[in-house]
């Protein structure tokens, strides 16, 4: 009998590229996040992602700016959305929306770094 090992994926991260790497990432360690300059690790519990340096900035179109502000590049499932919320408000976020319990039944809100990018954060609502 031919046994193929298990797989299973452990993580992902969304990579993005951004004009100023620096500016982007001191953004998120202000959050709270996890950053590595080096290599543009940004992390938070679950969430990860890489941000490359990249030019020329006019061609980094972030998706709000093409299709509104409810167009987001990632959205995190997390426990505790109002306390998160109230944690990055005090410590400087900028939101795309406010906390907010949406109609399919998801309190969520979304914060945009210094690139554009667009994170969105939510919690089912029982």
């Amino acid at each position: 009998m031919n046994t193929v090992p298990s797989s299973r994926i452990t993580h992902f991260s969304a990579v993005f590229f951004a004009s100023d790497r620096k500016a982007v990432l001191d953004y998120y360690r202000q959050l709270g996040f996890w950053c590595d300059e080096v290599m543009g690790f940004v992390e938070r519990d679950g969430l990860h992602m890489i941000f490359h340096e990249s030019e020329p900035a006019r061609e980094i179109v972030p998706h709000a700016r093409t299709h509104g502000p409810e167009a987001l590049h990632v959205f995190a499932m997390v426990e505790g959305v109002d306390g998160l919320y109230e944690e990055f408000r005090s410590k400087g976020a900028v939101f795309q929306y406010e906390l907010r319990t949406n109609e399919y039944r998801m309190r969520e809100f979304a914060i945009r770094d210094p690139q554009g990018y667009t994170i969105g954060f939510g919690e089912p609502v029982a």
